[in-house]
């Protein structure tokens, strides 16, 4: 791996990622509180001033009728540090009065600033009004609020509340030295938090990692562990279960590898050994050579039926088989199966009236025949065996094909339908046929999504089986 390639590989991890995120987030922290506490301070304490005038104004009007009312001014003003009077409709002066100001009755405003400030303002108008604005001797900002307070003795009062805007200059200077040094402190901080975090959450994926290389090189013993949070336990157990069937897998190809190999082998072995004896021996010998070409063509058809149940179970587990689904009449299906197999071996059918299901014919004669040559094979001593084809429940037909040989094991029962059942397990039943003939049945039926199963105890026989929807004619 060259730098180059390690550096890129670096970047593309997923703990880079997580660090480069969280940096990212406390960077975008660290903006926010600059912009807001320097570059809007101003905007912003402008903003809350207003809001605080506002609010004592509105509490003020609202207690206007109180008889407490003179002193809730004067100590609002001394507290808030705010010029609060209450003035006529003229500019003039009525509260709050010293001893001077009742003689004097000074004027407040004149009549310019009063429409200024109480624009719109009075009964069935706006409540108040806010506004900005720079007085003669005065260098800042002031904030006046001119509210409509009522009527007192016929004429009309209104308040009138002025505050100054206070330089926020030396705040900010002070704030910008305090957030750099915030800042530096964030960000190293951030910078250590962040690796920990990224290098903690990370980690059970890096692990899983690790452990997906070593599935991956073929030790198939691995096992993902499992982490602090319930998604990566959900991972670990899926990968798990994943490993499990991969090795579930593994090992049937090799047991598919080695029974192909043996039933491949088998019939090709015994076509060349008859093959060289008629060339060597038979050959002028008409009888012996029948008998040897007879041979020959038995066992090709057998391997010819082997490779066709290969294709079979190839097209119905890759889903490239479509049924074309037509009333069959499970009687008349059968008796063609034993017609053709021309032997009844001691086969008795057992059928209601009208055991019609909806299905693919092709496909239910591949079921029947399956289900009779496995019967056939073992059976009991009396080579009797029963087909009963019966209602089951109101609106159902069970097919079953029943033997009396020596029957299957409970443990067993669900691996007959498995590929090659007679070669991986070591049964006492006889080994007999390519060991397909279950599994084309099981993949047939769930085709059709028909129920179906096997009742069988050891020394009783055995029953197969599989339950279909009656088909009702018109």
């Amino acid at each position: 791996m060259t730098p180059h390639q390690k550096t890129n590989l670096v970047k593309n991890s997923m703990m880079f990622n997580f660090w480069k995120y969280f940096m990212l987030f406390a960077a975008a922290i660290i903006l926010c509180l600059w912009l807001f506490q320097v570059v809007f301070l101003n905007q912003f304490y402008e903003t809350m001033k207003i809001r605080e005038v506002t609010k004592i104004g509105t509490l003020l009007r609202d207690n206007f009728t109180s008889k407490d009312f003179e002193s809730k001014v004067l100590n609002t003003s001394q507290n808030r540090g705010m010029n609060i009077e209450v003035i006529d409709k003229n500019g003039y002066l009525v509260l709050p009065l010293n001893w001077v100001e009742v003689i004097v009755n000074p004027r407040v405003l004149d009549r310019e600033s009063f429409n200024k400030f109480f624009e719109n303002v009075g009964y069935k108008k706006d409540a108040y009004k806010i506004t900005l604005t720079k007085f003669k001797y005065i260098e800042n900002t002031t904030i006046v609020y001119g509210g409509y307070l009522g009527i007192k003795d016929g004429e009309p009062m209104y308040l009138l509340i002025k505050t100054n805007l206070e330089p926020v200059d030396a705040a900010v200077d002070i704030l910008k030295n305090i957030l750099m040094i915030v800042t530096g402190l964030s960000f190293t901080l951030s910078v250590v938090v962040a690796y920990f975090i990224s290098k903690r959450l990370s980690s059970p994926l890096v692990k899983m990692s690790r452990t997906a290389r070593q599935l991956a090189g073929g030790n198939y013993n691995v096992s993902f562990d499992e982490g602090a949070y319930s998604e990566i336990d959900d991972l670990s157990q899926t990968l798990n279960y994943a490993t499990n069937e991969l090795t579930k897998t593994i090992e049937m190809r090799k047991d598919i590898i080695a029974n192909v190999s043996h039933d491949l082998k088998t019939p090709l072995t015994v076509i060349r050994s008859y093959a060289e004896m008629i060339r060597d021996i038979s050959g002028d010998n008409r009888d012996k050579r029948l008998e040897h070409i007879d041979i020959i063509i038995n066992e090709s058809d057998k391997l010819t039926k082997f490779v066709n149940d290969l294709l079979d179970i190839s097209k119905l587990e890759g889903s490239l088989e479509n049924v074309h689904l037509a009333p069959v009449d499970l009687k008349v299906l059968t008796e063609d199966v034993l017609h053709r197999m021309n032997d009844d071996h001691g086969i008795t059918i057992e059928a209601m009236a009208h055991p019609v299901i909806l299905a693919d014919k092709r496909r239910m004669e591949q079921v029947i025949y399956n289900f009779i040559t496995n019967a056939v094979k073992y059976t009991g001593a009396d080579k009797k065996i029963r087909i009963v084809i019966a209602s089951h429940g109101e609106n159902h037909i069970e097919y079953a094909c029943i033997d009396n040989g020596e029957g299957i094991d409970a443990k067993n029962r669900d691996a007959v339908w498995d590929r090659f059942y007679r070669i991986r397990d070591n049964q006492t039943r006889p080994r007999v046929g390519t060991g397909l003939g279950l599994h084309i049945v099981k993949s047939i039926l769930e085709l059709h999504g028909f129920e179906y199963g096997v009742d069988s105890e050891l020394g009783k026989g055995s029953k197969f089986y599989f339950i279909a929807e009656a088909f009702k004619l018109n």
